[in-house]
């Protein structure tokens, strides 16, 4: 966490989705930062997502990194509904070899809790449509 996503990863512990939105040009921005890259303005506000989107890439990790966390398990990038240059990581809710994950498959956010002191959440994808 830091000054700009502090607001971001609280709203994933409440398992809500939202981003910064450019209060002068309306451009959606993620990461969150302090200035937009579209206009340069300082002025933003957070607003809900809706947590849709399409899977642009992924990658399978065969390393174990987290404890609880067994490999293989994929992470996705998926291009959100709200803008096509609004792209966010986050794991994937089925198997390594599920054969509904292709590039352009719909999907939607979910959250899985982590714990700890502050409670925290990361976003999981899980597939509602796939092209396949």
């Amino acid at each position: 966490m830091d000054r700009d996503s502090t607001e971001w990863w609280a709203s994933l512990a409440a398992h809500a989705l939202i981003f910064q939105r450019c209060s002068e040009c309306q451009t959606w921005r993620w990461p969150a930062r302090a200035m937009c890259h579209a206009c340069g303005a300082f002025a933003w506000r957070w607003q809900p997502a809706s947590g849709r989107g399409e899977v642009a890439s992924w990658i399978v990790n065969h390393h174990v990194f987290l404890p609880g966390v067994p490999a293989p398990y994929v992470v996705l990038n998926v291009r959100m509904a709200e803008q096509p240059d609004l792209v966010l990581p986050g794991a994937f809710e089925g198997p390594y070899d599920d054969p509904r994950l292709v590039i352009g498959a719909q999907v939607e956010a979910g959250f899985a809790d982590c714990p700890g002191d502050p409670p925290a959440a990361l976003l999981r994808w899980r597939i509602i449509q796939s092209i396949a």
